[in-house]
């Protein structure tokens, strides 16, 4: 999979850019505020159907106007395609594909796959268990689009449970507590199940390019953690779910909040058999999550049968030379977009953003 070409009107500090992209590697170059990033997040909205960076449309819109266009044309290994979004104000964003429209955001995910790496993803070793979730929702979604229906209906249920419990449960309402307990408790298994087939996946990958990174100086190991156990099937997990929705009923009804489910899942990180969160250096969490991403994209490519189109934000500016090395090797034969300020000679076609404008400032 490749971009062809990348379009925005009205689109963050762009008023209008366009960029055709080399099947390798592309540089955007440039001063800070000038328009790089956002270029990565417009890129990024058409393979995740939102912005990496969590803002809401109307905050994506250039200032002083009242929607933003976006378009996208790539090529997979079928044909080649032509993606649309359309963001406003005050109304919902239009989604096309090929100039019809699409309704629905599962039947929009998958068609264009990306892996973004930004600063904000060093939270991934040492923040909230809430983005490392968010970084295995986000790849399976992708890969698998159905499973953003599961997601969205877990947490419509979960919302009518918490509205339930805020309120206040009576002996009339208390039955409904159960209700939602036996279809969260179906959900729930499914998706820690999906979570931990590819966040166990994902760990294996990313030990080996961690391993070769670091010339096996350096081992990394993931481990996915519940609350209902640690039998990874199905039927267990769902059996598991509702004995513990049960034990902890009394509890959330008192406290009147939800305790438990696969929103408290998470995974734990370790590197050299010590705590990441703990003990990870700022160059240890960075080469961790460089060596998640690429096994982000591995992974994808095992799923979907060809690459995805990988946007990494100023992430190898402060990588020592060896893994600035391997990184760079890594790369060749694949789709890089990637902005900094220092790296221009790996690229095989170099743009200067300025002022919210690109130029092309070299092409091999």
């Amino acid at each position: 999979m490749k971009i062809i070409s990348f379009e925005v009107r009205s689109f963050r500090n762009h008023l209008r850019s366009e960029a055709k992209f080399t099947d390798g590697i592309n540089i955007l170059t440039g001063n800070n505020g000038e328009g790089k990033t956002n270029l990565l997040e417009g890129i990024f909205l058409f393979a995740s159907g939102k912005s990496f960076r969590g803002q809401k449309d109307r905050e994506l819109i250039r200032f002083g106007d009242d929607g933003a266009y976006l378009k996208l044309i790539f090529e997979d290994k079928y044909s080649v395609h032509t993606l649309e979004a359309e963001l406003y104000k005050n109304q919902k964003r239009h989604l096309l594909k090929d100039g019809c429209e699409i309704k629905k955001l599962s039947e929009y995910l998958g068609l264009f796959r990306a892996v973004i790496f930004s600063p904000d993803h060093l939270k991934i070793v040492k923040s909230s268990p809430e983005n490392r979730r968010r970084l295995t929702d986000m790849a399976i979604c992708q890969s698998f689009p159905r499973f953003v229906a599961s997601l969205s209906e877990y947490n419509r249920i979960l919302q009518q449970k918490n509205n339930l419990l805020k309120t206040g449960v009576t002996k009339l309402s208390l039955p409904m507590i159960d209700v939602y307990n036996e279809k969260l408790a179906s959900l729930s298994s499914l998706i820690t199940l999906n979570r931990f087939n590819y966040a166990s996946k994902l760990g294996e990958k990313a030990a080996e390019y961690l391993s070769e990174m670091t010339c096996g100086g350096e081992k990394l190991e993931i481990n996915y953690v519940t609350q209902c156990g640690r039998e990874f099937s199905r039927d267990k997990l769902r059996d598991s779910c509702i004995c513990l929705f049960e034990r902890k009923k009394e509890d959330e009804i008192s406290k009147r909040m939800s305790l438990c489910g696969c929103h408290h899942d998470d995974f734990y990180i370790s590197i050299n058999g010590k705590d990441a969160k703990l003990y990870a250096s700022q160059g240890q969490q960075r080469s961790i999550v460089l060596a998640l991403k690429l096994a982000e994209g591995e992974l994808a490519k095992q799923y979907t049968g060809e690459d995805g189109v990988f946007l990494f934000d100023d992430v190898l500016s402060e990588l020592d030379v060896k893994r600035r090395e391997y990184i760079t090797e890594k790369i060749r034969g694949r789709q890089f977009i990637i902005t900094c300020c220092d790296f221009e000679n790996a690229g095989d076609r170099v743009f200067t953003v300025k002022g919210g404008n690109v130029f092309v400032s070299a092409s091999r």
